[in-house]
């Protein structure tokens, strides 16, 4: 049933935007549940040359709109980079 589960919520994720800052890619998808807020950002910092994945930021608090969730996302991941790409 989990992996039922698994493959049900990536069916409602999607690219939502990608974007190149200070040497990386940043890409955001955005997933949808049943809660009340039901948009959640999942950013994933990719180095701009190889596009090896650097870091995968997973925000467990959600949105009204998957356009704010993005928004969210892209600003979590700007963050991150900038403070120095913190283990976290």
């Amino acid at each position: 049933m989990a992996n039922h589960d698994t493959h049900l919520k990536r069916e409602k994720a999607k690219v939502a935007m990608e974007k190149q800052y200070k040497g990386h890619v940043i890409r955001v998808t955005t997933e949808k549940d049943n809660s009340t807020f039901p948009w959640k950002p999942i950013c994933r910092i990719l180095d701009r040359g190889s596009r090896e994945l650097i870091k995968q930021l997973d925000w467990d608090i959600g949105y009204d709109t998957s356009d704010q969730a993005e928004k969210v996302g892209l600003l979590i991941s700007k963050k991150w980079i900038d403070a120095g790409k913190p283990n976290l």
